[in-house]
């Protein structure tokens, strides 16, 4: 082999080494790119679903998450509370009859759906007789529902006769706020409305 042979022999060889080199270059450029996307990928991916996650967190949590700027708008734990859980609790009533008469009245309502209502109607000279009625309330949608099972009277409990209707009352709520209770009779009509009072509230004498 002459010297321009095997020159152009190690040029040639020479030219296959540094294709193969770019070709490894290339190959390992592939890999650091293709390894760098899917971290990128994998970023988004984890900020989408931490974004995404955020209005569960807020329909848990009793907040609401705007989306578009960010900002929190905080509910109150009365805006939270069913209606069912709203009536919990002690409420006053009262209604002035003709002659100068008062009827007054406290509600309890208690969690596990029993209550005691406390009547007193007095008359115009001051004096009053009491009747405490107990039962089963219930609150569903629109409606206000009591039955009532008995009466109290000091120490004894008075048992209802349950087949009587006159022990079961249905009632349409008109309002029912933190505050204000008001609710219409689904028969007869008449309105009532109470007002929440502490439970360390009790009835003049």
């Amino acid at each position: 082999m002459n010297r321009y042979a095997r020159n152009d022999y190690a040029s040639k060889k020479q030219l296959r080494s540094q294709k193969r080199a770019q070709a490894r270059a290339e190959a390992a450029d592939a890999r650091k790119q293709g390894l760098l996307l899917g971290v990128v990928i994998t970023i988004l991916a984890l900020l989408a679903l931490f974004i995404w996650s955020q209005p569960v967190h807020a329909a848990v949590n009793g907040t609401a998450t705007t989306g578009v700027t960010g900002t929190t708008l905080s509910q109150s734990a009365e805006e939270t509370r069913s209606p069912r859980d709203g009536f919990v609790g002690r409420w006053y009533g009262e209604q002035k009859r003709a002659g100068g008469k008062v009827k007054r009245w406290t509600v309890d309502a208690f969690p596990d759906g029993v209550f005691r209502i406390t009547f007193r109607f007095y008359e115009a000279d001051g004096a009053y007789r009491e009747q405490i009625e107990v039962g089963e309330w219930a609150i569903s949608g629109p409606v206000y529902f009591l039955s009532t099972k008995g009466w109290v009277d000091g120490d004894t409990f008075l048992k209802a006769d349950s087949s009587s209707p006159e022990l079961y009352d249905a009632y349409r709520i008109i309002s029912l706020e933190p505050k204000l209770f008001e609710y219409e009779h689904f028969v007869s009509g008449n309105r009532y409305q109470v007002r929440r009072v502490n439970s360390s509230f009790v009835l003049p004498e």
